[in-house]
Protein backbone atom coordinates (compact mmCIF):
# COMPACT_ATOMS: atom_id res chain seq x y z
CA UNK A 1 0.00 0.00 0.00
CA UNK A 2 1.31 3.43 -0.97
CA UNK A 3 -0.07 6.95 -1.07
CA UNK A 4 -0.61 7.95 -4.70
CA UNK A 5 -1.44 11.49 -5.81
CA UNK A 6 -3.63 11.53 -8.94
CA UNK A 7 -3.54 14.82 -10.87
CA UNK A 8 -6.03 15.25 -13.71
CA UNK A 9 -8.50 17.96 -14.68
CA UNK A 10 -10.97 15.26 -15.78
CA UNK A 11 -13.12 13.97 -12.95
CA UNK A 12 -13.89 10.81 -14.95
CA UNK A 13 -10.19 10.11 -15.43
CA UNK A 14 -9.50 10.64 -11.72
CA UNK A 15 -12.28 8.23 -10.79
CA UNK A 16 -10.97 5.54 -13.15
CA UNK A 17 -7.41 5.83 -11.85
CA UNK A 18 -8.55 6.02 -8.23
CA UNK A 19 -10.64 2.86 -8.56
CA UNK A 20 -7.79 0.94 -10.17
CA UNK A 21 -5.32 1.99 -7.48
CA UNK A 22 -7.72 1.57 -4.56
CA UNK A 23 -8.53 -2.01 -5.59
CA UNK A 24 -4.82 -2.74 -5.34
CA UNK A 25 -4.79 -1.43 -1.77
CA UNK A 26 -3.27 2.00 -2.38
CA UNK A 27 -4.40 5.23 -0.71
CA UNK A 28 -5.37 7.80 -3.34
CA UNK A 29 -5.20 11.58 -3.05
CA UNK A 30 -6.70 13.68 -5.85
CA UNK A 31 -5.96 17.08 -7.37
CA UNK A 32 -7.89 18.68 -10.23
CA UNK A 33 -4.91 20.67 -11.53
CA UNK A 34 -1.13 20.64 -11.45
CA UNK A 35 -0.77 23.70 -9.21
CA UNK A 36 -2.94 22.08 -6.56
CA UNK A 37 -1.03 18.83 -7.04
CA UNK A 38 2.28 20.58 -6.45
CA UNK A 39 0.93 22.10 -3.23
CA UNK A 40 -0.30 18.70 -2.00
CA UNK A 41 3.06 17.15 -2.86
CA UNK A 42 4.92 19.68 -0.71
CA UNK A 43 2.51 19.19 2.20
CA UNK A 44 1.88 15.43 2.17
CA UNK A 45 4.89 13.84 0.39
CA UNK A 46 3.05 11.16 -1.62
CA UNK A 47 4.94 8.03 -2.61
CA UNK A 48 4.08 8.42 -6.29
CA UNK A 49 2.26 10.81 -8.64
CA UNK A 50 0.21 10.13 -11.73
CA UNK A 51 -0.46 13.18 -13.87
CA UNK A 52 -2.16 14.18 -17.09
CA UNK A 53 -0.26 16.38 -19.55
CA UNK A 54 -2.93 18.65 -21.06
CA UNK A 55 -4.51 20.67 -18.24
CA UNK A 56 -5.56 24.32 -17.81
CA UNK A 57 -2.91 26.54 -16.19
CA UNK A 58 0.20 24.59 -15.25
CA UNK A 59 0.38 21.48 -17.44
CA UNK A 60 2.03 18.14 -16.79
CA UNK A 61 5.34 19.13 -18.38
CA UNK A 62 5.57 22.21 -16.18
CA UNK A 63 4.77 20.06 -13.14
CA UNK A 64 7.70 17.77 -13.97
CA UNK A 65 9.96 20.81 -14.32
CA UNK A 66 8.70 22.28 -11.03
CA UNK A 67 9.38 19.05 -9.15
CA UNK A 68 12.89 18.95 -10.57
CA UNK A 69 13.59 22.63 -9.82
CA UNK A 70 12.35 22.29 -6.23
CA UNK A 71 14.31 19.04 -5.75
CA UNK A 72 11.20 17.04 -4.84
CA UNK A 73 12.18 13.42 -5.59
CA UNK A 74 8.71 11.90 -6.05
CA UNK A 75 8.39 9.41 -8.92
CA UNK A 76 5.92 10.56 -11.60
CA UNK A 77 3.89 8.49 -14.07
CA UNK A 78 2.27 10.38 -16.93
CA UNK A 79 -1.18 9.14 -18.00
CA UNK A 80 -2.18 10.98 -21.17
CA UNK A 81 -4.25 10.87 -24.34
CA UNK A 82 -1.38 12.47 -26.27
CA UNK A 83 0.26 9.38 -27.75
CA UNK A 84 2.84 11.12 -29.91
CA UNK A 85 6.35 9.72 -29.61
CA UNK A 86 7.71 13.24 -29.24
CA UNK A 87 5.42 13.78 -26.21
CA UNK A 88 6.56 10.52 -24.63
CA UNK A 89 10.23 11.36 -25.19
CA UNK A 90 9.76 14.87 -23.80
CA UNK A 91 8.09 13.60 -20.61
CA UNK A 92 10.80 11.01 -20.02
CA UNK A 93 13.48 13.63 -20.59
CA UNK A 94 11.84 15.86 -17.97
CA UNK A 95 11.95 13.06 -15.39
CA UNK A 96 8.79 10.97 -15.78
CA UNK A 97 9.41 7.29 -15.03
CA UNK A 98 6.71 6.05 -17.41
CA UNK A 99 4.16 7.32 -19.91
CA UNK A 100 0.85 5.45 -20.15
CA UNK A 101 -1.73 5.96 -22.87
CA UNK A 102 -5.37 6.78 -22.14
CA UNK A 103 -7.59 4.83 -21.86
CA UNK A 104 -5.12 2.91 -19.71
CA UNK A 105 -4.88 -0.79 -18.97
CA UNK A 106 -5.23 -1.43 -15.24
CA UNK A 107 -2.36 -3.93 -15.11
CA UNK A 108 -0.04 -1.56 -16.96
CA UNK A 109 -0.82 1.24 -14.50
CA UNK A 110 -0.34 -0.95 -11.43
CA UNK A 111 2.92 -2.34 -12.77
CA UNK A 112 4.23 1.16 -13.44
CA UNK A 113 3.24 2.29 -9.94
CA UNK A 114 4.88 -0.76 -8.31
CA UNK A 115 8.05 -0.17 -10.32
CA UNK A 116 8.12 3.53 -9.44
CA UNK A 117 7.60 2.90 -5.72
CA UNK A 118 10.17 0.12 -5.61
CA UNK A 119 12.79 2.18 -7.40
CA UNK A 120 12.17 5.20 -5.21
CA UNK A 121 12.24 3.23 -1.97
CA UNK A 122 15.42 1.40 -2.89
CA UNK A 123 17.20 4.66 -3.60
CA UNK A 124 16.07 6.29 -0.36
CA UNK A 125 16.12 3.35 2.03
CA UNK A 126 19.70 2.39 1.31
CA UNK A 127 20.73 5.97 1.98
CA UNK A 128 19.62 6.03 5.62
CA UNK A 129 21.89 8.47 7.41
CA UNK A 130 23.88 7.37 10.49
CA UNK A 131 21.70 9.73 12.57
CA UNK A 132 18.50 8.09 11.32
CA UNK A 133 19.84 4.60 12.01
CA UNK A 134 21.02 5.68 15.45
CA UNK A 135 17.65 7.19 16.33
CA UNK A 136 15.69 4.17 15.13
CA UNK A 137 18.04 1.78 16.95
CA UNK A 138 17.60 3.77 20.16
CA UNK A 139 13.80 3.78 19.87
CA UNK A 140 13.75 0.02 19.31
CA UNK A 141 16.19 -0.40 22.20
CA UNK A 142 13.84 1.49 24.54
CA UNK A 143 10.94 -0.74 23.50
CA UNK A 144 12.97 -3.91 23.91
CA UNK A 145 14.06 -2.72 27.37
CA UNK A 146 10.40 -2.42 28.37
CA UNK A 147 9.74 -5.91 27.04
CA UNK A 148 12.72 -7.31 28.98
CA UNK A 149 11.38 -5.73 32.16
CA UNK A 150 8.01 -7.38 31.56
CA UNK A 151 9.70 -10.75 30.99
CA UNK A 152 11.80 -10.25 34.12
CA UNK A 153 8.61 -9.74 36.12
CA UNK A 154 7.23 -12.99 34.73
CA UNK A 155 10.25 -15.21 35.39
CA UNK A 156 11.95 -13.32 38.26
CA UNK A 157 15.35 -13.63 36.57
CA UNK A 158 17.71 -11.22 34.82
CA UNK A 159 17.23 -10.89 31.07
CA UNK A 160 20.34 -10.15 28.99
CA UNK A 161 19.78 -8.04 25.89
CA UNK A 162 21.71 -7.54 22.65
CA UNK A 163 21.87 -4.18 20.87
CA UNK A 164 19.11 -4.18 18.21
CA UNK A 165 20.29 -4.80 14.66
CA UNK A 166 18.56 -2.60 12.06
CA UNK A 167 18.65 -3.53 8.34
CA UNK A 168 16.86 -2.32 5.21
CA UNK A 169 16.47 -5.42 3.06
CA UNK A 170 14.93 -7.00 0.03
CA UNK A 171 13.14 -10.29 0.65
CA UNK A 172 16.13 -12.07 -0.90
CA UNK A 173 18.45 -10.55 1.71
CA UNK A 174 16.37 -11.65 4.70
CA UNK A 175 18.05 -15.03 4.99
CA UNK A 176 21.48 -13.44 5.40
CA UNK A 177 20.20 -11.04 8.07
CA UNK A 178 18.56 -13.80 10.09
CA UNK A 179 21.75 -15.82 10.45
CA UNK A 180 20.98 -19.33 11.69
CA UNK A 181 17.30 -18.56 12.32
CA UNK A 182 16.01 -18.74 8.78
CA UNK A 183 15.37 -22.50 8.50
CA UNK A 184 14.99 -23.46 12.17
CA UNK A 185 11.48 -24.41 13.24
CA UNK A 186 10.57 -22.14 16.13
CA UNK A 187 7.71 -21.35 18.45
CA UNK A 188 6.51 -17.86 17.64
CA UNK A 189 3.86 -15.31 18.43
CA UNK A 190 3.10 -12.67 15.84
CA UNK A 191 1.02 -9.50 15.78
CA UNK A 192 0.50 -7.10 12.90
CA UNK A 193 0.06 -3.37 13.39
CA UNK A 194 -1.50 -0.69 11.21
CA UNK A 195 -1.95 3.07 11.30
CA UNK A 196 0.93 5.52 11.29
CA UNK A 197 3.28 2.61 10.60
CA UNK A 198 2.65 -0.75 8.94
CA UNK A 199 4.30 -4.02 9.86
CA UNK A 200 4.53 -7.13 12.01
CA UNK A 201 6.19 -8.05 15.29
CA UNK A 202 7.37 -11.55 16.18
CA UNK A 203 8.46 -13.11 19.45
CA UNK A 204 10.51 -16.16 18.49
CA UNK A 205 11.77 -18.99 20.72
CA UNK A 206 13.76 -22.09 19.75
CA UNK A 207 11.49 -24.94 20.72
CA UNK A 208 13.62 -26.21 23.65
CA UNK A 209 13.59 -22.70 25.14
CA UNK A 210 9.85 -22.42 24.56
CA UNK A 211 9.27 -25.66 26.45
CA UNK A 212 11.48 -24.56 29.37
CA UNK A 213 9.69 -21.21 29.61
CA UNK A 214 6.24 -22.79 29.59
CA UNK A 215 7.27 -25.35 32.19
CA UNK A 216 8.72 -22.59 34.37
CA UNK A 217 5.58 -20.46 34.22
CA UNK A 218 2.98 -23.21 34.49
CA UNK A 219 4.81 -25.71 36.71
CA UNK A 220 3.58 -28.45 34.35
CA UNK A 221 6.33 -30.96 33.56
CA UNK A 222 4.25 -33.15 31.27
CA UNK A 223 5.81 -34.62 28.17
CA UNK A 224 6.33 -32.18 25.29
CA UNK A 225 3.63 -33.85 23.19
CA UNK A 226 1.12 -33.22 25.97
CA UNK A 227 1.91 -29.53 26.18
CA UNK A 228 0.60 -28.35 22.82
CA UNK A 229 -2.45 -26.50 24.15
CA UNK A 230 -0.68 -25.26 27.28
CA UNK A 231 2.38 -24.18 25.30
CA UNK A 232 0.45 -22.27 22.64
CA UNK A 233 -1.78 -20.53 25.19
CA UNK A 234 1.07 -19.58 27.52
CA UNK A 235 3.39 -18.36 24.77
CA UNK A 236 0.59 -16.42 23.11
CA UNK A 237 -0.01 -14.53 26.35
CA UNK A 238 3.73 -13.90 26.81
CA UNK A 239 3.98 -12.70 23.23
CA UNK A 240 1.02 -10.40 23.70
CA UNK A 241 2.67 -8.77 26.73
CA UNK A 242 6.15 -8.44 25.26
CA UNK A 243 5.17 -7.34 21.76
CA UNK A 244 2.81 -4.73 23.17
CA UNK A 245 5.68 -3.45 25.31
CA UNK A 246 7.91 -2.97 22.25
CA UNK A 247 5.41 -1.72 19.68
CA UNK A 248 3.50 0.36 22.19
CA UNK A 249 6.72 2.13 23.15
CA UNK A 250 7.54 2.79 19.49
CA UNK A 251 4.04 4.13 18.94
CA UNK A 252 4.46 6.53 21.84
CA UNK A 253 7.95 7.82 21.08
CA UNK A 254 7.21 8.18 17.36
CA UNK A 255 3.78 9.73 18.03
CA UNK A 256 2.12 7.32 15.60
CA UNK A 257 -1.09 5.71 16.93
CA UNK A 258 -1.32 2.06 15.91
CA UNK A 259 -3.99 -0.62 15.73
CA UNK A 260 -3.05 -4.22 16.57
CA UNK A 261 -4.38 -7.58 15.49
CA UNK A 262 -4.85 -10.40 17.97
CA UNK A 263 -1.67 -12.44 18.64
CA UNK A 264 -1.24 -15.60 16.58
CA UNK A 265 0.81 -18.62 17.67
CA UNK A 266 2.71 -20.67 15.09
CA UNK A 267 5.42 -23.30 14.82
CA UNK A 268 7.45 -23.13 11.61
CA UNK A 269 10.77 -21.78 10.28
CA UNK A 270 11.30 -18.03 10.75
CA UNK A 271 11.77 -17.41 7.03
CA UNK A 272 8.34 -18.86 6.36
CA UNK A 273 6.78 -16.63 9.01
CA UNK A 274 8.30 -13.46 7.58
CA UNK A 275 7.67 -14.13 3.91
CA UNK A 276 4.06 -15.11 4.64
CA UNK A 277 3.47 -11.65 6.14
CA UNK A 278 5.11 -9.69 3.32
CA UNK A 279 2.82 -8.31 0.64
CA UNK A 280 3.94 -8.95 -2.90
CA UNK A 281 4.01 -5.26 -3.82
CA UNK A 282 6.27 -4.34 -0.89
CA UNK A 283 9.75 -4.05 -2.46
CA UNK A 284 11.73 -3.45 0.73
CA UNK A 285 11.37 -4.09 4.42
CA UNK A 286 13.05 -2.70 7.50
CA UNK A 287 14.00 -5.47 9.92
CA UNK A 288 14.79 -4.72 13.57
CA UNK A 289 16.17 -7.79 15.35
CA UNK A 290 17.38 -8.30 18.91
CA UNK A 291 18.23 -11.38 20.96
CA UNK A 292 17.61 -11.91 24.67
CA UNK A 293 18.94 -14.60 27.02
CA UNK A 294 17.95 -15.81 30.49
CA UNK A 295 21.18 -17.62 31.35
CA UNK A 296 20.07 -18.98 34.71
CA UNK A 297 17.36 -20.99 32.95
CA UNK A 298 19.08 -21.55 29.59
CA UNK A 299 16.29 -19.76 27.77
CA UNK A 300 16.86 -17.60 24.71
CA UNK A 301 14.65 -15.87 22.20
CA UNK A 302 14.45 -13.17 19.55
CA UNK A 303 12.25 -10.15 18.99
CA UNK A 304 11.78 -9.29 15.32
CA UNK A 305 10.06 -6.15 14.02
CA UNK A 306 9.21 -6.13 10.34
CA UNK A 307 8.26 -2.70 8.96
CA UNK A 308 6.70 -2.63 5.50
CA UNK A 309 8.36 0.33 3.81
CA UNK A 310 5.63 1.34 1.41
CA UNK A 311 5.55 4.79 2.98
CA UNK A 312 9.19 5.41 3.80
CA UNK A 313 8.74 9.17 4.20
CA UNK A 314 6.24 8.50 6.98
CA UNK A 315 8.79 6.45 8.91
CA UNK A 316 11.54 9.03 8.43
CA UNK A 317 9.21 11.83 9.50
CA UNK A 318 8.26 9.83 12.61
CA UNK A 319 11.92 9.22 13.47
CA UNK A 320 12.78 12.88 12.96
CA UNK A 321 9.85 14.15 15.02
CA UNK A 322 10.28 11.59 17.78
CA UNK A 323 14.02 12.26 18.07
CA UNK A 324 13.46 16.01 18.28
CA UNK A 325 10.68 15.68 20.84
CA UNK A 326 12.67 13.36 23.11
CA UNK A 327 16.08 15.02 22.88
CA UNK A 328 15.35 18.66 21.98
CA UNK A 329 17.56 18.23 18.91
CA UNK A 330 16.65 20.30 15.80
Amino acid sequence: MARILVIDDSRIARIAIRQALAKAGHIVIEAENAAKGLEITREQSPDCITTDILMPGMDGRELLDALHTRNIPVPVIVVTADIQQTTRDDCLRRGALAVIEKPFERDELLQAVASAIGRDLEQRCHSLTPEQLDALTEFVNVGVGRAAAALNDLVSSHVELNVPQIDVLTIEELSRALGGLEQETVSSVQMTFHGGLEGCAFLVFPQPSALKLVTLLTGDESRPEDLDTIRSGTLTEIGNILINSVVGTLSNVLSRPLRYTLPIYAEEPVMGLLTAQRREETPLILLAKTKFVIRQMQIEGNLLLLFELRSFDSLLAAIRTGWSDKTGAP
